[in-house]
């Protein structure tokens, strides 16, 4: 019998080696394919929020509360009494859209807003309840009741019938008081409008000079 193994072992030995190597191949391109499936992509870089370029803002991309926080209602509730009256007499029960104070002119006008602007302008009200113009004059004066006349020297007053200066003294001292009564005396020679308020213990009468500085308290000279 021959020394060593056989040249069939040989082959045989081989032909193992191979067979193992191979599976090898095969075992590691299936382990890197599934690498590659289950390797998260790369996310892309996030875009700037709108918090972040607005710290304390949230966004809200489908917000439904855009609705005003004062409803014409409560704004109604809040003009004068006369301009309430006026708005009455007017147009009713009419929808309103909005009411706007304005003192761009120097005196207060409200501006009340309706929904069909095409039969029903912007309606110009003076706080005493007389109708205005665009323009700011009077177009239907408000009645005697409503403005409070009073005798003085006199002469029968309303609002109209003040100086503009004394007219915006009292829209800046009391905007929202109703007047109750209107008077002019002569004191030491000067013209003095007393103007008494239907609620005289928050508004307590006014003594204007006709160039809207205040005349003095409770005495006279």
């Amino acid at each position: 019998m021959p020394d060593g193994p056989s040249p069939d072992w040989h082959l045989m030995k081989q032909f193992c080696l191979i067979a193992m190597l191979s599976a090898a191949v095969v075992a590691g391109c299936a382990s890197h394919a599934k690498f590659a499936e289950t390797e998260p992509a790369t996310a892309p870089a996030p875009e700037p929020s709108v918090a972040a370029a607005h710290p304390g803002a949230r966004p809200m991309p489908h917000m439904p509360y855009s609705f005003p926080l004062v409803s014409i209602g409560e704004k109604f509730n809040g003009l004068p009494p006369a301009v309430q009256n006026t708005i009455r007499a007017q147009v009713g029960t009419l929808p309103l859209t909005d009411i706007v104070k304005d003192t761009s002119s120097g005196a207060t006008v409200y501006k009340i807003y309706f929904e069909n602007e095409e039969l029903f302008p912007p309606l110009h009200i003076a706080p005493d309840g007389s109708v205005l113009n665009p323009d700011l004059t009077v177009a239907v004066a408000a009645p005697e009741e409503m403005i409070g006349i009073a005798s003085g020297g006199g002469q029968s007053l309303k609002t109209s019938d003040l100086p503009a200066p004394a007219m915006k003294t009292i829209q800046e001292r009391a905007p929202s008081a109703e007047i109750a009564r209107i008077a002019k005396e002569v004191w030491n020679g000067h013209d003095v409008y007393i103007i008494s308020f239907k609620d005289p213990g928050h508004n307590p009468k006014l003594y204007i000079s006709p160039d809207g500085t205040l005349a003095g308290g409770t005495h006279r000279p």
